[in-house]
């Protein structure tokens, strides 16, 4: 019988943890527009799902000290709970997640409300996808009577089958909401799955447990007794002596590791997502990857192979391990032509810091009896790893000292397992090589910090990321990550003049100087999308309104006390929150058609949040346009992102006219940009004010973007 129930465990685990793992990507893209597509809320989706993935072992691991009929019982009723909420919030919303425009304009952390979004709507779904791994394997390992880990093995597999279908198949072929309805079906097929797994086990006779088997009282015993012993088997739980001294039999000394070294992976792997999606753009794509490779170290070491036990091979990790993290340090300030190096060397330090953490987690795996308290404790760990980088590091570092962290760490750890394979006067010596090298990384690491920061006037981070201000002889400058968002010149003939990515030459210069062509004196209403140092401000007459919408209100201090275009444009307005969020509101209050020229201009280090440029968005801001003949400036200056072809696509299903104006830099105060012009006019762009400034179209198409589609792969140029 347990034979032939091995290939439902095993379908029912891989099943519940391809859905645990398909619905992280589709929810952190939910999430985006309603937070200013910050990198922070995938680091922030993470401590929320392995939270969720701890409560999940919680409740097995309390679970599984009442009996089995009682633990099929309830877990019968917690996977019709679960059924039952998916369909509710369907016939609800109409989707899988509820409206998030609560969220604008809240005085809360957009960490905390981030957290309560997700709980609203996938909170219990996955809660009830966490407990199955763990109960399942633990349900196995006591009827069969046989080690269950390599079913951990198969549960990392569903996830990283789910994680690398979605960039590659999922997510350029189906709309956000075709997703949550394919998700929803597979969800409540699973909830099939998992009720037979427990119907099955509340009928299962095998004798497991400290009372006797029924058979073993013998005919004379009669029936009553034989009936009698049944139920008593029945009600008592598995191993109870065992979990009732577990902590006495396992020691504390033998707990903390489990927590420890699940805990660095996990701090590493959010270290490296932030890193990436920080620098090149937050998506699913970047965040799936480091996920990835997350998980095929828990595949690798838990599938038990023996090429990765034994001295030799512990040396070799702990040898590659310590080549990882030197090369993470030798491109830590890599230039971005590059950034590929940079990359690999990051996601080679996550994949080796898990192979050997992972890798000591199952050569410290304790018997069966124990495994609801093993897995709870590595929960444990991956969500203190997660909640140090996502919520604490914020806090705590001014900067992303993250990988740096990780570097420094990773080099200690490998010190100490290749010291602890050697014995003798080898030991002594790698005690003092041991010693010496973390002297070294302090040392460094100490030189670094000092280094980065001593040249900025301040330096400040928070959920939307990292802001520098920094200060040279000839002008001072706003820093957001790796991007420039603004400068000023002292020199008192350039303090006030457009510069930068701003100059008359580029897009937005030439459609404010065609705004005002027939009549100078003209007054310019102007709507910006991302206020930066405020460079914008320098194009500002009296009598001109220009309004500023801006998410992170850090960015706004900083513009006030550290550059004065604002001062010069006191009837600026700023406006704090998503754009969309508040262009949406403007729209229902029938605020609509005010501005001539909408910039948009929202970097998130060097990279526009999707949403800022989807079908609806571009839709939305004509609806802004004061009239036929207004413009929209689109700012896609990127390293690594050509927007060109989205853009063309919706301009082409919108009616829109559209250009690409490029520049590059040809004075001092002019840096090179590239910005896309729309407009719901046919002769705008035949003004003299365009003439020549029109640059080839890309000849790849794609398409059209919109809020629940987008391909990142189709434009990505690393």
């Amino acid at each position: 019988m347990h034979v032939q129930a091995y290939p439902l465990y095993a379908t029912t685990i891989f099943a519940s943890a391809f859905l645990l793992f398909a619905v992280q990507p589709m929810a952190g893209k939910h999430l985006l527009p309603f937070f200013g597509g910050s990198s922070s809320v995938w680091a922030t989706g993470l401590l929320f799902f392995t939270g969720v993935l701890f409560l999940g072992y919680l409740y097995v691991y309390f679970l599984t000290r009442y009996g089995v009929r009682e633990q099929a019982k309830v877990h019968l009723y917690v996977v019709a709970a679960s059924v039952a909420l998916v369909i509710a919030w369907f016939l609800l919303w109409g989707s899988l997640y509820p409206s998030l425009e609560w969220t604008a304009g809240s005085a809360l952390s957009p960490a905390f409300l981030a957290l309560v979004a997700l709980a609203i709507s996938v909170g219990v779904p996955y809660f009830l996808l966490a407990t199955t791994g763990p109960l399942l394997q633990y349900w196995y390992g006591i009827t069969a009577e046989k080690e269950p880990y390599k079913l951990y093995a198969i549960s990392n597999a569903g996830s990283l089958l789910a994680l690398l279908s979605y960039p590659f198949l999922v997510e350029p072929h189906t709309r956000l909401f075709e997703q949550e309805i394919a998700w929803a079906v597979l969800f409540c097929a699973y909830a099939g799955l998992a009720l037979t797994v427990a119907v099955r086990v509340r009928r299962v006779r095998r004798g497991w447990g400290p009372v006797a088997r029924p058979e073993a009282l013998g005919a004379e015993a009669g029936p009553r007794a034989s009936a009698a012993a049944e139920d008593a088997w029945q009600e008592v739980p598995p191993a109870a002596s065992s979990l009732a001294t577990e902590s006495v039999a396992l020691l504390w000394r033998e707990k903390i590791p489990w927590i420890l070294y699940a805990a660095f992976p996990s701090f590493v792997l959010v270290a490296v997502t932030t890193q990436l999606t920080q620098t090149i753009a937050a998506i699913p794509l970047l965040w799936i990857l480091p996920l990835s490779i997350y998980l095929i170290t828990f595949i690798v070491a838990f599938a038990g192979w023996r090429l990765m036990q034994g001295a030799l091979a512990a040396f070799l990790m702990s040898t590659l391990l310590f080549a990882s993290a030197a090369a993470s340090w030798w491109f830590i300030d890599t230039a971005f032509s590059n950034i590929e190096w940079k990359i690999a060397a990051s996601l080679a330090l996550l994949f080796f810091a898990g192979l050997v953490c992972h890798g000591e987690l199952y050569a410290r795996r304790p018997e069966k009896k124990h495994l609801p308290l093993f897995y709870l404790l590595l929960s444990l760990g991956g969500v203190l790893g997660t909640l140090a980088a996502s919520i604490f590091a914020p806090i705590i570092f001014n900067d992303y000292w993250e990988i740096p962290l990780s570097i420094a760490l990773s080099g200690i750890l490998a010190a100490f397992f290749t010291m602890r394979g050697m014995e003798g006067r080898s030991r002594a010596i790698a005690h003092g090589l041991s010693y010496a090298l973390v002297g070294l990384i302090l040392a460094v690491g100490y030189t670094y910090a000092s280094r980065h920061n001593d040249d900025y006037r301040a330096v400040e981070r928070n959920f939307y990321g990292t802001t520098k201000v920094e200060e040279t002889d000839t002008y001072r400058s706003l820093m957001h990550g790796g991007t420039m968002h603004g400068l000023q010149y002292f020199a008192e003939e350039f303090k006030f003049t457009p510069a930068a990515y701003y100059v008359e030459e580029t897009g937005l210069g030439r459609a404010i100087a065609y705004t005002r062509r027939n009549d100078p004196e003209k007054r310019l209403s102007l709507a910006v999308v991302g206020l930066g140092a405020g460079m914008t401000a320098a194009y500002c007459r009296e009598g001109d309104a220009l309004t500023y919408y801006e998410i992170d209100r850090r960015i706004l201090r900083l513009a006030q006390s550290e550059f004065s275009y604002l001062s010069r444009c006191p009837q600026a307005e700023v406006r704090i929150g998503d754009a969309r969020v508040l262009l949406e509101k403007e729209k229902r209050e029938g605020t609509t058609g005010r501005y001539d020229v909408i910039a948009i201009d929202a970097f998130n280090d060097d990279t526009i949040p999707v949403h800022l440029i989807t079908r609806e968005a571009i839709d939305l801001y004509r609806a802004h346009l004061s009239g036929e003949d207004g413009v929209i400036a689109v700012h896609i200056s990127n390293r690594y992102l050509d927007l060109r072809p989205p853009l063309l696509a919706i301009a082409a299903e919108l009616g829109l006219s559209v250009i690409f104006v490029e520049t590059v830099s040809e004075s001092e105060v002019a840096s090179g940009s590239a910005w896309v012009l729309l407009s719901p006019s046919t002769e705008v762009f035949n003004a003299k004010e365009f003439a020549d400034a029109a640059s080839p179209i890309p000849t790849n198409h794609v398409r059209a973007w919109t809020d629940d589609y987008s391909d990142i792969l189709s434009i990505l140029e690393l």
